[in-house]
């Protein structure tokens, strides 16, 4: 059963089409041009549009943690001018950290020359400077964020110096125990009667006297001595934090983390080591790979147009078509131009992700040459001009229509993800397959017209001269081989040598095992398969970044961030009989017992202790006033407003927040350890949030897998929707349908393999993967479905003719533009990379090898028994018409002449008589057998030839004397020569043949 009405209009409107453009062609040639002028003015946008890369853009917009973010802000928001807690700061924006390590590997830093090489760095760093808009210089004092003195600190300095000396009340955020040892080394006191070389660290810690409990948040790889006081340390943090609250603030804080980076760039010393993170720091890093890939547009452009180039040239100078491939790179950079400067003008962002769009779009665009030139090819030389374009365009036209309508589906799905990188990635990519499709039907058609053109006119492919008539070595005259006029070499491979290999039944078995054990091994891939992105492969593999976070995870791991637990709309709670704190309390404790905490800084637990030490009795009544005019009022407790929220008629608790330590809590288990927060959440018989800074980027892991499965679904059945409109033959639409699924377990099985994860990169490529491989799919799915009464060997044969050289050029030709994204050194473009690399394989795999071998034992839409009736019937009509069955022998070729061979002829023969070699060994008239083999003897002589007119020096039109044929007998003209007047030129006659039909006549 076919459904090929909708294909048919189509093709017949395309064919129409092809006509306009070729009586046309110079308006569908500079219009394309003057849209791409002025689009690409858009492109002048890109520095401002450009969007620096936050962890925002990786994290799902529809993330429950954004609501929680969003929910902790409104109920406990904290200004940049309220004291600095770092346990209670949730905002990480224009915050970061220096860790100083010892320049021996897992060196001790707790003595004094360490401490002292690291108290002159982070003196430098107080004193960078960098310009307001006033000019005028700010420094880290100058717009830090500030914090109380820690009462650690205060008595260290009173237990060093005097008890009765003043300290600051608060300090620019930093590391305590470096203020302190600064403040020991400027200072002109006695120390106590000590001097400074006289004194040990150890001494300073005895004074600081801060335990395993207080601030080894600030110091990591820490040793204890038996009495668990610190012994040893192998990393020490220094934090900062800058003010960011009016936009002024935050670009001068922006500067300054900038200048921050640009000199512990530059800094050295023989004693310590510096790794540092910036807010700033995965935007500057990521830039590096932007800048390398802007750098690679240009190498991409000539590699891949040389390569164009190369694959549309042949060894003559008339059918080479190197302005052909020209027109076609130049068609996509257009594209992708006029699709970037649409979107900029429309005031679209761009991140770094989307400028690997035209590497991929670009060398897929390319792609589309090869099956117009291949088209055009497998056109009949003595047909018109205009027929041929109109044959090329209506057989092309609907294939490149399919890909790029499922390419465009592809990236359509891809804008519904909920990344913000992947939607800004895949609307750009629609954009440009848009224009990309656009612009081959109208500048690339108009150039297709005007390099055919020059062909038919006989003139030289770079210099337009007109040329000699070519003539053919001697050898391959007498076979007279007029392959060479159709397609190239590997497209007559692909019809003979390949596709008898395909059809050896030996050859089969071993494919569809060798099949059969890729799926296996890509279904036991799946399984294995790893989700979620780090946080470190956002940046470029030597980046000091990179190496920082390492020394963090190192270091610093065990005692990580805070983790947010608050319980809110208590004034509606009722809890009676038992006390609203008793509840309070055992609620947290379910959060300080857990594989991934610690301790609290429980305001409510110090709000105990301090009633019951002030001997004061606490009711439901009273508590409330307490709490607030009592216990918040002291200074020591000042920190804990921020935890307490209070009703608007101040009588009633309405929010508590507690900050709870993480720790052991890195990429490998960060989504776990969400779950079981959110988890004792919703389990809590309060209403309950929680927060840490990490979920985010863990809500990825979560929604990874869910958005990649609906994404290939929603783009499979829209893909197979239009495989089954386009494709006439619903067979071959549902083994492309097959094709697709069996693609995509090879991507997620094999990318397994190759070390590439399923985060938001893979998927958006998994999901484009579903147009691609239904590129190399479609293309011969739909040129094996065409025509009919054609047995399934020959239909193979056919679609590997017509396509099987375009895939094998198009898949090369992706590959080696995409391959200048490995010059990108961050995870996100090499993860790109690979898993197109994949697609295009896999893809190439499929269309080549797999699916011809499934369509032509499993196709049952045109049998060889029905063939071989509609020839019967041919030769029946055929014979009560002429009387002569001899003539029928090879009339069913004439539907494809290019399969068979034939010496030109060198006399003419009226239809009414056919002449057979007098040695003939077969009767006369007896049909020849018909096989699998494109070479059909008849009489020992290859089958029907194809007459052209003769020059008036006495030569063929293929350059063929008349004495190399001279000896040629057995001729079976299959074709009527054309009359024309005897005194017209050869000019003449084409130029008579291009208006009118001529007057057919039969020499005797």
């Amino acid at each position: 059963m076919r459904f090929d009405c909708i294909e048919r209009r189509f093709a017949h409107a395309f064919g129409a089409y092809s006509g306009v453009v070729v009586r046309h062609p110079f308006p569908f040639f500079i219009v394309p041009i003057l849209i791409t002028a002025a689009l690409t003015t858009g492109l002048f946008r890109h520095e401002q549009a450009f969007m620096k890369d936050e962890l925002e853009l990786y994290t799902p917009t529809d993330a429950q943690a954004r609501k929680e973010l969003d929910q902790l802000d409104r109920l406990f928001h904290i200004n940049d001018s309220d004291p600095f807690y770092a346990t209670r700061r949730y905002d990480i924006r224009r915050a970061g950290y220096i860790i100083v390590t010892n320049q021996e590997e897992d060196g001790d830093i707790l003595n004094p020359l360490v401490m002292h090489a690291a108290m002159q760095l982070w003196s430098i760093v107080q004193s960078l400077t960098v310009e307001d808009e006033d000019d005028r210089r700010i420094n880290y004092p100058s717009i830090c964020v500030k914090f109380p003195i820690p009462p650690e600190f205060s008595k260290a300095l009173h237990s060093l110096f005097s008890p009765n000396m003043t300290t600051p009340e608060e300090i620019c955020v930093s590391n305590p125990l470096v203020e302190i040892f600064k403040l020991l080394l400027v200072s002109d006191r006695s120390f106590l009667n000590r001097s400074i070389d006289e004194m040990t660290l150890s001494q300073i810690s005895d004074a600081i006297q801060f335990d395993s409990g207080g601030m080894t948040h600030l110091l990591g790889g820490v040793t204890l001595d038996d009495d668990k006081r610190i012994a040893g340390a192998k990393a020490m943090l220094l934090p900062y934090a800058l003010r960011h609250s009016s936009d002024d603030e935050d670009w001068v804080a922006e500067k300054w983390e900038v200048r921050l980076a640009d000199f512990l760039l530059q800094y050295d010393s023989p004693i310590i080591r510096a790794s540092w993170w910036t807010y700033e720091t995965l935007a500057a890093e990521s830039a590096r790979d932007r800048l390398q890939l802007i750098n690679m547009l240009l190498p991409c452009f000539v590699c891949v147009s040389i390569y164009t180039i190369a694959c549309c040239c042949v060894f003559s100078w008339r059918r080479s078509r190197p302005w052909l491939a020209i027109g076609g790179v130049i068609s996509a950079a257009m594209a992708i131009a006029s699709a970037v400067g649409l979107l900029l003008l429309a005031g679209y962002g761009m991140t770094s992700v989307a400028y690997s769009m035209p590497f991929i779009v670009f060398s897929v665009g390319v792609d589309n040459v090869f099956i117009l030139l291949s088209a055009w090819r497998s056109t009949s030389s003595t047909e018109t001009f205009k027929h041929r374009m109109e044959e090329t365009f209506a057989d092309a036209a609907v294939s490149i229509t399919v890909t790029s309508l499922t390419d465009l589906i592809s990236f359509g799905v891809g804008c519904a993800t909920p990344f913000p990188s992947v939607q800004m990635f895949c609307a750009y990519a629609v954009a440009a397959v848009v224009f990309t499709y656009i612009y081959q039907l109208t500048f690339f058609a108009a150039v297709m017209v005007y390099t055919n053109r020059r062909e038919i006119n006989n003139r030289h492919c770079i210099t337009f001269h007109k040329l000699k008539r070519e003539t053919l070595p001697e050898k391959v005259a007498a076979k007279g081989d007029r392959s060479f006029e159709k397609n190239s070499m590997l497209a007559q491979f692909f019809r003979t040598t390949y596709s008898d290999f395909l059809l050896n039944p030996l050859v089969r078995i071993f494919i569809l095992t060798c099949f059969c054990v890729y799926l296996g091994v890509a279904s036991y891939g799946c399984t294995k398969v790893k989700l979620g992105l780090e946080p470190n492969d956002l940046l470029p593999e030597n980046s000091y970044g990179k190496r920082t976070l390492m020394m963090a995870e190192k270091y610093f791991s065990d005692y990580g961030s805070s983790l947010h637990v608050w319980m809110y709309n208590l004034s509606e709670v009722n809890v009676a009989p038992r006390k609203i704190w008793n509840v309070l309390e055992k609620e947290v404790e379910l959060y300080e017992h857990t594989e991934f905490t610690a301790g609290s800084d429980s305001w409510l637990r110090t709000f105990l202790a301090f009633v019951k030490q002030a001997g004061l009795l606490i009711t439901p009544e009273n508590f409330v006033y307490i709490l607030k005019n009592v216990f918040l009022s002291q200074p020591q407790f000042a920190k804990y407003n921020r935890d307490v929220v209070l009703s608007d008629d101040g009588e009633h608790l309405e929010a508590s927040r507690i900050p709870v330590q993480l720790r052991h809590v890195g990429s490998a288990n960060q989504s776990r350890a969400m779950r079981l927060f959110r988890k004792l959440a919703e389990t809590s018989e309060l209403q309950t949030g929680v927060y840490a800074d990490f979920f985010q980027f863990a809500e990825q892991y979560n929604a990874v897998l869910p958005g990649t499965l609906s994404s290939i679904a929603y783009a499979g059945v829209a893909v197979v929707a239009v495989s089954l409109i386009l494709i006439p033959e619903p067979v071959a639409s549902l083994w492309v349908s097959f094709s697709i699924v069996s693609i995509n377990i090879g991507i997620l099985g094999f990318m397994t393999f190759w070390s590439v994860r399923l985060d938001f990169i893979s998927m958006v490529t998994i999901v484009m993967s579903i147009g691609f491989c239904v590129d190399f799919a479609a293309h011969l799915a739909y040129n094996f479905a065409k025509g009919e009464n054609i047995d399934a060997p020959e239909r193979m044969r056919n679609a590997l003719y017509a396509v099987g050289a375009p895939i094998l050029m198009s898949a090369s030709s992706t590959i080696i533009g995409v391959s200048f994204m490995a010059s990108a050194e961050s995870y996100v473009f090499r993860s790109f990379l690979k898993t197109i690399i994949l697609v295009i394989l896999l893809g190439a795999l499929h269309g080549l090898v797999i699916l011809p071998v499934l369509l032509s034992m499993f196709y049952c839409g045109g049998s060889s028994k029905k063939a071989k009736e509609h020839m019967d019937a041919v030769d029946q009509k055929l014979q009560a018409q002429y009387n002569n069955p001899a003539r029928t022998a090879s009339i069913q070729y004439l539907s494809n002449p290019d399969l068979y061979t034939m010496p030109p002829p060198n006399v003419e023969f009226s239809l009414s008589t056919l002449e057979f070699n007098r040695t003939q060994t077969r009767p006369l008239g007896a049909p020849p057998p018909i096989s699998g083999s494109p070479k059909r003897e008849l009489s020992g002589i290859s089958g029907p030839p194809e007459y052209e007119e003769h020059d008036s020096s006495g030569l063929s039109t293929f350059g063929v004397a008349p004495a190399v044929v001279a000896n040629t007998t057995g001729m079976i003209p299959m074709r009527a020569k054309l009359k024309y007047p005897t005194n017209m030129t050869t000019a003449q006659r084409r130029e008579s043949e291009s208006r009118t039909t001529p007057e057919l006549y039969y020499p005797s």
